[in-house]
């Protein structure tokens, strides 16, 4: 149920879509709304720090993940998912940010796993008048959402490639239709010491909203169509697959699930694909140049020949992967995990590996090791059990 928490001196805010209005008489921080529609996901809470009584403070504004993430009932089967990643923005009537500015895009925030502690923003705001009204936003993209498991909604016999696509498939609805029109919001209040009585309007930010439950059958019905095309399709690739099912190949497939795909030769250049797993995926002579692979699992995959060149590969795993002949020029390898990975005749040529784990490579020639030692590289190794973990 939504929670809208008026405190202080506040006339009773009735929840229709006509204009509000508060009466203040107290130096005062208090919420107009909060509304967290997807309790069993995520949670949205807020506080304010005065530094200066009356003058200005710090926005405080808490998520908090719920472990194990969120049931959903779905065509007649049912999916738990997880968010690793929310996108945040906050906008203020009568007060600016210590940039001047009055709305403020805090950026991507990362929950790495699914059991993990609330995390807590605070946006540095002054008053500009007697009295401020802030509202925030939390939305999350389909690359955030995590499909952990399902549950009665394909058969068991998809391949790796079916199963990629129907993973992006389900998050892009989650994304733009389930948790639509936002994921959680607020509005709050805030007003200077020994103001006389002021009448502020506000209305909600997305009116009359109600907590989600289940999707329509309506709602649900073009999503199990084109899932029923991919169980029709085994013959096809990703990109045919997604393709088929109306998935852009540049931005959609990003934070899939490409475990054990056969994706060799393809062509993912330019494609927004962070947070992905290719654990164990074929990706020999894949073309893979100037893509976003941030944090991106390739641990065991084989990308032999792949050209790479320009990619974002920061904070990627490519422990015991093959990237024998790889091209890596000009990539961003800083903080990537190379240990144990074959490096036979790989062109780092203005790579830059500030932080990048290496070590036990096969193929890896004594001049090049050197190369990245001297730009900033580390030479480590890990043990056969953390190896085989």
């Amino acid at each position: 149920m939504p929670q809208r928490l008026p405190r202080g001196l506040f006339a009773p805010i009735n929840l229709d879509l006509r204009k509000k209005l508060i009466f203040v008489t107290m130096a005062t921080f208090s919420s107009l709304e909060i509304f967290n529609p997807h309790l069993s996901a995520m949670a949205l809470g807020a506080d304010f720090h005065w530094q200066t009584q009356g003058e200005k403070g710090h926005l405080a504004l808490t998520l908090t993940p719920k472990a194990d993430g969120q049931w959903l009932s779905l065509l007649g089967g049912k999916l738990r998912f997880w968010l690793r990643g929310l996108g945040l923005t906050v906008q203020a009537e009568g007060a600016t940010t210590d940039h001047g500015q009055k709305f403020f895009n805090v950026g991507e925030i990362i929950f790495p796993s699914e059991a993990v502690s609330p995390q807590t923003v605070n946006v540095e705001l002054a008053l500009t008048g007697q009295w401020a009204r802030l509202q925030a936003e939390v939305k999350a993209e389909a690359r955030q959402v995590v499909i952990a498991e399902t549950q009665g909604l394909w058969p068991p016999d998809l391949s790796p490639n079916q199963l990629a696509i129907a993973d992006r498939l389900l998050a892009k609805f989650l994304a733009e239709v389930y948790l639509m029109p936002a994921l959680c919001w607020g509005q709050w209040l805030l007003s200077k010491s020994g103001d006389s009585d002021l009448q502020i309007p506000w209305q909600p930010l997305h009116g009359n909203s109600e907590s989600n439950t289940s999707p329509s059958s309506a709602i649900a019905r073009p999503l199990g169509d084109r899932l029923q095309l991919i169980i029709d399709s085994p013959q096809l690739d990703c990109l045919a697959l997604g393709k088929l099912v109306g998935l852009d190949p540049q931005r959609d497939l990003a934070g899939g699930k490409f475990v054990g795909a056969n994706l060799n030769s393809i062509d993912l250049s330019n494609g927004q694909l962070m947070d992905s797993n290719f654990r164990g995926a074929i990706l020999t002579d894949s073309d893979l140049s100037n893509a976003d692979l941030r944090r991106s699992n390739f641990r065991g995959a084989d990308l032999s020949g792949a050209y790479l060149e320009g990619a974002n590969l920061s904070q990627v795993d490519f422990r015991k992967s093959s990237l024998a002949l790889a091209t890596l020029i000009g990539t961003d390898l800083r903080e990537a995990d190379l240990r144990g990975a074959t490096l036979q005749n790989v062109n780092f040529s203005g790579a830059k590996v500030e932080n990048l784990s290496f070590g036990d490579n096969p193929g890896l020639a004594p001049s090049q090791e050197a190369w990245l030692l001297e730009n900033g590289a580390q030479l480590a190794s890990e043990s056969v059990q953390e190896m085989l973990r």
